[in-house]
């Protein structure tokens, strides 16, 4: 995939300045001219900057993801929608767990999109009762603390999936995609890497009939482990085909 930067021209720059001009605040009202010059590239920076990605004004798979900017390759086709809900700071900066979701599925032509996100803000009593969530990660959650959590923050649209960020498990896990019935959820633990929440919201779009749930490959998104990886992690075919059967993965 090509990368923008200054010199660049055509329709791509055209919808880089376009969405450089919607999302940026205050709007830095660049001419949407397809040409990549000086401004053009001081606004890139400023949303680098923004969303916790490098600033160097270079406009690669990170950033395109991070501004909903399909791959020319892999034109957006599907997209899933997320709901957050907290009751930790993860240890990695949030803009770069949401850019590194987004960039994994943007390989397959599917936009994750920021629906919502709450800070849960729980009376103390509560607060210390969550900090950390006992029981066992199942793939039906019926009771217990980790039901207890799920109920948290009211419902989101059916079709949409909700990620709650927690300050740890009482099991060696940084993640769980399990959850109530009729109400599609994961939880990540704020050690999860740039990659758990990924491999959760996977887990839940997947579905329990997938198999194999793990894959030992550790280049593929569901590797059991959530290693530390410096290179996006990637699907098969036929989890990527299971995941755009999901009714949480909507056509676009």
């Amino acid at each position: 995939m090509a990368l923008l930067r200054v010199g660049s021209q055509g329709p791509e720059v055209v919808t880089l300045q376009r969405e450089l001009n919607r999302q940026l605040f205050p709007s830095p009202n660049l001419a949407v001219d397809g040409k990549f010059g000086p401004l053009t590239q001081k606004a890139v920076k400023a949303f680098q900057a923004r969303e916790g990605l490098t600033p160097d004004g270079i406009v690669g798979p990170l950033t395109r993801a991070a501004l909903g900017m399909p791959n020319p390759e892999a034109a957006f086709t599907h997209k899933i929608r997320l709901h957050f809900r907290s009751i930790a700071l993860t240890d990695i900066p949030f803009n770069t767990v949401l850019t590194n979701t987004q960039v994994v599925y943007a390989q397959f032509g599917i936009k994750v999109e920021f629906a919502s996100g709450q800070s849960l803000a729980l009376d103390p009593a509560k607060a210390k009762a969550l900090e950390r969530i006992d029981g066992t990660c199942t793939w039906k959650v019926t009771t217990g603390e980790f039901a207890e959590l799920l109920e948290l923050g009211g419902r989101v649209p059916a079709n949409d999936i909700a990620v709650f960020f927690v300050e740890q498990f009482s099991e060696s896990i940084n993640g769980c995609g399990g959850h109530l019935k009729g109400r599609p959820a994961c939880i990540v633990a704020k050690a999860g890497t740039k990659f758990c929440t990924a491999h959760e919201v996977c887990h839940v779009l997947l579905t329990d009939s997938f198999t194999p749930v793990h894959i030992t490959d550790p280049n593929n998104l569901m590797h059991p482990v959530d290693v530390n990886r410096t290179k996006t992690p990637t699907l098969t075919a036929a989890q990527v085909a299971q995941v755009k059967a999901s009714p949480m993965c909507v056509a676009i």
